[in-house]
């Protein structure tokens, strides 16, 4: 039940290719006039995320941006280790992974790695494939 999209992009520099993403965003909003949608240039968005987390709900941004806003928000929730993630296809296709990239090499072999953010991803799974039982089943097991 998400109520806000907010569309990162960086439109006023980047004219053609992200002013074409911000286009697109602005006519799947229309479609859609029962969910507020906002239009953010990436800077802003990242010190907004930092100093009012609380302000997001979902964001649509060029992979770039994503992947970069998706590291410091993973740093903002405790790590790589935590935040779950999805890249979610026009197709349906779906990855699920955890939010940020950082594999943590170093970890390796020392029983230190937290696997929460791989089963946050799963949770996230399993409602993607309509199994909401199993999603909650995991994520109370987490939560315990």
């Amino acid at each position: 039940n998400r109520k806000k999209v907010t569309a990162v992009h960086k439109a006023n520099i980047m004219k053609l290719g992200d002013g074409q993403f911000l286009s697109v965003c602005r006519e799947t909003a229309a479609k859609f006039p029962t969910i507020e949608f906002e239009e953010m240039i990436v800077d802003a968005t990242c010190m907004r995320l930092v100093s009012n987390p609380q302000d997001f709900d979902v964001m649509v941004t060029p992979n770039l941006y994503g992947n970069l806003i998706a590291n410091l928000a993973a740093g903002l929730a405790g790590g790589a280790g935590i935040v779950p993630g999805v890249n979610l296809g026009s197709e349906g296709i779906a990855v699920f992974e955890q939010g940020a990239r950082h594999v943590a090499r170093s970890l390796q072999g020392k029983n230190l790695a937290n696997p929460t953010a791989m089963l946050l991803s799963s949770a996230m799974l399993f409602r993607h494939l309509q199994w909401p039982s199993m999603a909650d089943r995991l994520e109370t097991a987490i939560m315990k």
